[in-house]
């Protein structure tokens, strides 16, 4: 009886160890989940549902692989330094900014109740009558001034009523097009009208008259003659759709929006320099990089380490711009070749490039974005698809390591395949344009004209013009017709006229250059490349079976059905 209850606990502690799957899970590697949303951002699961169940596997398999990469340079610290590091810090300042963007500007007007209240609209189609009132402003559709107009307005807002309406029209209305069609639209969709008339138009039922609507063009009194319902997509299978006809209907409402976010961002954080050390710093920095880093191995980053760590030029908010600061920002733009900073506008045109960056930046830290479950799986994918490369060329590709031996005995191996020169033929050739003139040059040089005299006088390939006639070594199948032929008549021989592409081939074998062979010594700079390329195949299979020794996989069989 003990036995059995020991068996029990130590089966609960095993199964309280494992990480549990759901149906939104697809694996488990290295004892983390991988979400579905996450498998979307590798391929598109309308994508990855049409595939048959072993492409799935393979799908699911790829993925996983990516994973258990990313879990082993974690582990061994090959994100945390030289020019990786930087990409993957650079990738979380832009992604939290653009999240920063997104909570405070996006999602503050595209909310589900203003895509849904769109997709009401998009429902329907409206037949619509107005009344506009106009004045002189920069449409000029009557020259009474704003004061007369909101008089009139007022007035017809007590005396406009259903029945008087297309009476209006005609004596009131400054619409040129009212002669032809009385003030009636005719049936229109959602954005064919102005914002304001247009949201005003679909407040109305029908038979309704509109208070007066100031838009652009003066007031107006709309009047809804009827409605009806169009056929539309579930609100499901718009959601694109929407979005674009938001933002597109939008767009100064999101200016607005962004321009308010900014100055309460700036106000927070405002942009302060040290005047004094800020002229000092780029003087000395322009003096170091004329006199001292001229050379084009050297970049900003050298130059700036030159500099202490404690100097301050200003503050952004509570955050000292020091040099730490301005090397972090220096490498969002480029990791290899930076900037210069060659006098003061160029420097404050740098913090101006990057000023907005780096507040959208801080109120993502503030708001703890970098902890939010959607950037969290981002940022898995993310590290997961760089991972994949840079394992392939620390764990494989340089793990590769043969020696000397095994490269003499590769050379020759694949010295056909990889270090050969093709046979060749050395021709002297006239190229012409017009076939008529090309039979011509062909039979003087048949008749002994020297074809030297003829490719420099007549010859359009400029390389054979300038040489005589001759033109690099010829390949077999090289020009078609004519490369061939090189290869079947004897030195000294004319030939032609062959035709390649639009033009005209005259051509004197000169000789035949047999398949020759590259030593070792001149091949040295690639033979160790060439060697791992063929051989990456299997090391990464070595390196994969590896990965699953070390880390454990589970996959979610429901996923590959």
């Amino acid at each position: 009886m003990k036995r059995f209850f020991l068996l029990v606990f130590l089966f609960g502690l095993l199964v309280t160890s494992c990480t549990v799957m759901t149906d939104k899970d697809i694996a488990v590697v290295n004892g983390k989940k991988i979400s579905i949303e996450e498998l979307g951002k590798y391929i598109p699961l309308e994508s990855f549902n049409a595939l048959s169940p072993k492409e799935k596997e393979l799908q699911v398999k790829s993925l996983c692989d990516d994973y258990l990469a990313r879990y082993y340079l974690e582990d061994h610290g090959d994100f945390d330094s030289g020019d990786v590091k930087w990409e993957i810090h650079g990738w979380e300042i832009r992604e939290l900014a653009n999240g920063t963007y997104q909570n405070l500007i996006i999602n503050k007007l595209l909310t589900e109740k203003a895509k849904k209240a769109l997709y009401e609209k998009m429902k329907y189609e409206l037949n619509v009558s107005h009344i506009l009132i106009g004045f002189n402003n920069k449409h000029a559709l009557n020259e009474r001034s704003l004061k007369e107009a909101e008089i009139l307005t007022e007035q017809l807002s007590r005396e406009l009523t259903v029945d008087n309406f297309d009476e209006f029209v005609l004596q009131y209305s400054d619409d040129r097009s009212k002669e032809n069609n009385n003030g009636n639209f005719g049936w229109t969709g959602l954005g064919y009208f102005v914002d304001k008339f247009e949201n005003a138009a679909y407040a109305l039922e029908p038979g309704e008259i509109s208070d007066p609507i100031e838009t652009d063009f003066g007031f107006h009194f709309i009047k809804l003659n009827d409605r009806r319902a169009i056929p539309i997509e579930p609100y499901e299978n718009l959601q694109v759709d929407i979005r674009e006809m938001i933002f597109n209907r939008w767009q100064s409402k999101f200016m607005q929006r962004e321009a308010e976010v900014f100055d309460s961002l700036t106000t927070a954080r405002p942009l302060v320099y040290n005047d004094s050390l800020l002229v000092d710093f780029v003087g000395r920095f322009n003096r170091l990089s004329t006199n001292v880093f001229y050379s084009e191995q050297f970049t900003s980053y050298d130059i700036l380490d030159v500099f202490s760590d404690t100097l301050i030029l200003g503050y952004l908010g509570e955050t000292p711009l020091n040099v730490a600061w301005v090397i972090e920002y220096l490498k969002l733009t480029n990791l290899q070749r930076p900037t210069r900073f060659t006098d003061m506008a160029s420097f404050k045109s740098f913090m101006g490039q990057n000023y907005m960056g780096a507040l959208l930046y801080g109120a993502a830290m503030d708001m703890h974005l970098n902890k939010n479950k959607a950037y969290l799986k981002t940022k898995n994918v993310f590290l997961s698809q760089k991972a994949a490369g840079l394992f392939d060329k620390l764990y494989v590709f340089e793990q590769i390591k043969p020696s000397k031996q095994d490269l003499r005995d590769f050379h020759e191996e694949f010295k056909d395949e990889l270090y050969s020169y093709e046979p060749r033929v050395r021709v002297r050739e006239v190229l012409l344009k017009d076939s008529t003139f090309a039979k011509e040059i062909y039979a003087r040089a048949k008749n002994g004209e020297n074809i030297e005299v003829l490719a420099s006088e007549y010859s359009i390939r400029n390389i054979g013009k300038k040489n005589k006639g001759l033109i690099p070594p010829v390949k077999k199948n090289q020009y078609g017709e004519m490369s061939i032929a090189a290869f079947n008549m004897l030195d000294g021989k004319i030939g032609g006229p062959y035709q390649i592409g639009e033009h005209y081939s005259v051509i004197q074998r000169i000789e035949y250059i047999p398949k020759t062979y590259r030593d070792l010594k001149s091949v040295d700079y690639r033979l160790l490349t060439d060697y791992r390329n063929h051989h990456m195949a299997a090391k990464r299979q070595e390196q994969n079976v590896m990965l699953r020794d070390t880390y454990s996989v589970r996959v979610n069989p429901s996923f590959i059905k």
